[in-house]
């Protein structure tokens, strides 16, 4: 479950105008921001750019704790967790961040191995997630480049597979496509269909509206830090998002022999 009650999020950098000598509050980034996501459900996060998409985002992988409100992820409440149970929630929480936050001097096989190393899983048992889950994003050639060896395309799709070889519980994806081609776009939105098909919860924050209109799935709107519900996502009384479809078009792209 992932749940926002009355969240408001201001950035503590932010400062008044240089000219107001008594300095003064930032804006909030959000401002009363509720919903209700259930386990298991896929939802799009959409809005223009500067929305607070990436601030909503940053919360729900505890990257950061609300100025006010609650934030509930997977049964914790971080405004009140402990740096032990911090740590052991983003354990199961997979990113795509929108500039890939790849570690430049370990390969790609290394870049996507880290978190089940992290894990303590043992090299035996993680060379075969690690490559199965490259060749899935078609970078089975690409295993040994490091990041600056890489496109951007390829840099995002390292990154993707980074945030999904663990099988997280919830995986939150910023701008995941925005890097890709409309082929690769399609075998990542069958990559997260499966995952969500295997019970991980899915939020991905998108401003592209062709897609969402592509790969229809209930969708919370962002304007200006306030949340818009036109989907109905805000609380779906526990009933599970239905995830996207779009079998015609993925066809073969469908990872249905991926097994994490």
């Amino acid at each position: 479950m992932v749940r926002f009650e009355a969240v408001g999020l201001r950035y503590e950098a932010a400062r008044a105008s240089p000219r107001d000598s008594r300095g003064g509050e930032a804006p909030e980034a959000l401002r009363g921001v509720t919903f209700a996501l259930p386990e298991g459900s896929f939802t799009w996060l959409t809005g223009a750019s500067g929305a607070g998409k990436s601030s909503v985002l940053r919360l729900m992988h505890a990257a950061l704790r609300p100025t006010r409100g609650e934030v509930e992820l997977l049964g914790l409440r971080t405004s009140r967790a402990g740096r032990r149970d911090l740590a052991a929630l983003r354990s199961r929480i997979g990113v795509v961040f929108q500039d890939f936050r790849l570690l430049p001097y370990l390969t790609a096989f290394d870049n996507v191995a880290l978190p089940l190393r992290l894990a303590g899983r043992t090299e035996a048992s993680l060379r075969a997630d690690v490559g199965e889950i490259l060749r899935w994003v078609g970078l089975a050639a690409k295993m040994q480049s490091l990041p600056p060896e890489l496109s951007g395309g390829e840099q995002q799709r390292v990154a993707i597979a980074r945030a999904v070889v663990s099988r997280p519980a919830l995986l939150v994806a910023d701008e995941p496509t925005g890097n890709l081609d409309q082929r690769q776009a399609r075998r990542l939105l069958a990559l997260l269909d499966e995952m969500n098909r295997l019970g991980t919860t899915v939020v991905v924050a998108t401003h592209d509206e062709e897609l969402v209109a592509r790969f229809p799935a209930p969708r919370l709107v962002l304007h200006e830090g306030r949340l818009y519900d036109p989907d109905g996502a805000r609380d779906l009384d526990g009933t599970r998002s239905q995830p996207p479809r779009e079998d015609e078009e993925a066809g073969e792209d469908r990872p249905g022999d991926y097994n994490g």
